[in-house]
């Protein structure tokens, strides 16, 4: 396999990933939006905190429900930022082999 074919090759791969990160982007984002966002007070000391923590703290099953949902969305929230760096990324690479294969 010569260079061009090479640098096409890694180009079909990008491609694949950056679409990829958008499947997960678009999936988080509908998925953020069935979620709770807001800390109700009483549950805010348990930000960031664990499932094993909710249930040894509080008695009421709707209570840890709720406050599991916020901690899942909190943690979706965060991956949400991080594929779309990925993706930026990925992005940024295809241009370069974009460019090289012109050469």
């Amino acid at each position: 396999m010569n260079k061009q074919e090479t640098l096409k090759a890694s180009l079909k791969q990008r491609d694949d990933e950056i679409f990829c990160y958008q499947l997960n982007i678009d999936n988080y984002t509908l998925l953020l939006k069935k979620l709770p966002n807001v800390w109700p007070e009483e549950l805010m000391k348990f930000r960031g905190t664990d499932i094993a923590t909710l249930v040894s703290n509080i008695q009421d099953e709707e209570l840890i429900t709720l406050a599991a949902d916020l901690i899942f969305r909190d943690k979706l929230a965060a991956t949400l930022i991080t594929e779309k760096l990925e993706q930026r990324k990925a992005v940024l690479v295809r241009e370069v082999l974009t460019e090289q294969i012109k050469e």
